[in-house]
Order: structure tokens, then sequence, then C-alpha cells
């Protein structure tokens, strides 16, 4: 989930934002599954682990990924929400607005949530 969020980032060029980007992606599952009652199709675990640095070697960060979603439509929600809270995006806006649509989507379909009938 991490690696294909983070190729939807236009603006993300390296590892530089990696540790803001896992953030954001576990930030946007609450925002998802405790504000707005989406049913994800699968977990997010995305976890960072910081190395200290030592007289030798650089402080490093390490991105684990062993979330289990495989959902394009889902990726974009994420992306959307990574490419509106990282940084000052001119569009912001825009970005909000496109990502209250997307989340009101999942929140009508059966595919994401149990109303209408859908089964857990």
């Amino acid at each position: 989930m991490f690696a294909e969020v983070k190729a939807m980032l236009t603006f993300v060029n390296g590892d530089e934002y990696d540790e803001k980007i896992a953030r954001e992606i576990n930030a946007c599952a609450v925002d998802l599954t405790k504000t707005a009652e989406i049913i994800l199709p699968g977990d997010v675990k995305i976890t960072v682990t910081r190395t200290p640095a030592t007289t030798s070697e650089p402080e490093s960060v390490t991105i684990t990924d062993e979330s289990d979603i495989d959902d394009d439509y889902v990726f974009a929600v994420f992306a959307t929400w990574c490419d509106m809270r990282l940084g000052n995006p001119p569009n912001y806006d825009n970005l909000l607005a496109a990502y209250k649509t997307m989340k009101g989507n999942m929140r009508l379909s059966k595919e994401y949530t149990t109303f209408g009938g859908a089964e857990e």
C-alpha cells in the first residue's frame, strides 16, 4: 500500500517524505474507519522505525508495510489525502473537495460499508 500511494504522489522524489507519507496513510485510515465508518477491504499496517545516528552511520528511517489492501480506489483516496496534507499545496481546497467526495462515495458503496444490507 505504501509503495502504491507514494507512486501516485507526483511531487515526491526519493525517500525524503517517506516517514510523513507513512504517518499520513495511517491518519487517513483512522479518518475513514473511525469518523466515516468505512470498512476498508483489508488492513493498513505501516510502521516507521527510526535508527539513531552513530559515529559511522547517519540516522535512518525504515518503512515496513504489511498492509494487505489491493484496491486502486482506496489507493487513490489515500493519495489524495497525502497530497492534501503534505506541504502547503496551492490546490488544497480542490484536494479537500476531492477527498470528501471520494470518502462520501465510499460511504455510499456497499463495497466499503455494511449499510444497505451488505454483508460483513
